[in-house]
């Protein structure tokens, strides 16, 4: 009997199946059956996809049968293409052997390959999430066109609420690289389009962004309320290791307007009304503000006068007292000017100067 006339396998099998060793059976049976490289060859990439996105164990399925593949099988160019995934089931030692049987040189490899192995680390997941009484059960839905251009929905149960969205949308984006999945002549997975897990809760879906953007302004609300409340901790009640670059910014931002309002206080609040008579005004101030760049002299002809003559007298007088000419007796001393200017305060000065009563 040759593959023609033998059923092939179906997406159904392939994908619902609950047994490994029952889906095993089929293809190993196919195989002999057949002998068919190309199509069994899919069928392994296709239970190796399912294992990276359900719960349940379908790691390196019919090993013997791969190995089978690999080291004796006609080298098929649907082998050639998708063996990258398959380097797992052998040694390392084992993988250049392989190579060369399958492409003769390492660069032919390299070359002929060189696109899907851009997915080769994609179905490295397994399926090891510990299933418990209250485990929740997950539905991946996806969306593809065919080749016609057609939309259609594929569901698939007993999804790993592990993976994330963007790691859900690479491993299904390797079905568009296949080539058995056919409804009539048309192949289906033509083009991926999108995907969202749903369960008890939607784990994640790229077609609801609204609702991620409201949970992340109602993290950011939190973080802001328990700022403007005095909380003493908070990083208290969060896992720094679940936060996204986002919310861990907010989450500093926050600390930071909460240690600088903390030393401003502490600069103002500790500094008393006996303290306030102790200390110079200039120590109360920024270090950045001159208080007499800020006084404004009267500057009349009058004054620049009577500054000049008195200046020019004073050093005469001092000219004559150190050549010994003058008593000392009779050198008057300069008299003393006491003027007002007025001052110009900052608001933060002025408020300061008015909670101690100063203005």
């Amino acid at each position: 009997m040759n593959y023609m006339e033998m059923k092939q396998l179906t997406r159904r099998q392939l994908f619902t199946i609950k047994k490994r060793e029952n889906l095993e059976k089929k293809v190993r049976k196919f195989w002999e059956e057949t002998g068919n490289v190309d199509l069994v060859t899919e069928y392994i990439i296709a239970i190796l996809l399912r294992n990276a996105l359900v719960v349940s164990d379908f790691s390196l399925p019919c090993q013997e049968l791969v190995r089978e593949l690999l080291f004796h099988a006609e080298p098929s160019e649907m082998l050639k293409k998708f063996c990258p995934f398959l380097k797992d089931y052998v040694e390392e030692h084992e993988w250049l052997t392989v190579i060369k049987r399958l492409f003769k040189t390492e660069t032919n490899y390299y070359k002929a390959t060189k696109k899907v192995r851009i997915y080769e680390s994609y179905l490295k997941n397994k399926g090891t999430a510990e299933i418990t009484e209250k485990y929740d059960s997950y539905t991946l839905v996806s969306y593809f066109e065919d080749e016609d251009g057609k939309k259609h929905t594929w569901k698939l149960r007993d999804a790993d609420p592990r993976n994330s969205l963007e790691e859900a949308k690479r491993i299904l984006s390797i079905l568009t690289k296949m080539t058995i999945f056919k409804k009539g002549n048309i192949r289906q997975f033509a083009k991926f389009l999108d995907c969202e897990c749903h369960g008890t809760t939607t784990l994640y879906s790229s077609r609801a962004p609204k609702k991620q953007e409201e949970k992340q302004v109602a993290f950011e609300s939190e973080e802001i309320k328990a700022v403007s409340e005095g909380e003493t901790d908070l990083l208290n009640g969060f896992d720094l290791q679940l936060l996204n670059k986002d919310q861990l910014i907010t989450l500093i931002k926050s600390l930071l307007k909460e240690a600088e309002a903390i030393m401003h206080e502490a600069e103002l609040g500790d500094i008393s009304e006996e303290d306030f008579e102790m200390l110079p005004y200039n120590n109360l101030i920024s270090q950045k503000t001159n208080l007499n760049d800020r006084i404004a002299p009267e500057t009349t002809d009058k004054a620049l006068k009577t500054t000049k003559s008195t200046c020019s007298k004073d050093e005469n007088e001092r000219t004559l007292v150190a050549a010994g000419t003058m008593p000392e007796a009779l050198v008057e001393k300069p008299s003393e000017v006491k003027t007002a200017p007025k001052k110009y305060y900052k608001k933060q000065e002025r408020a300061l100067m008015k909670r101690f009563g100063k203005i």
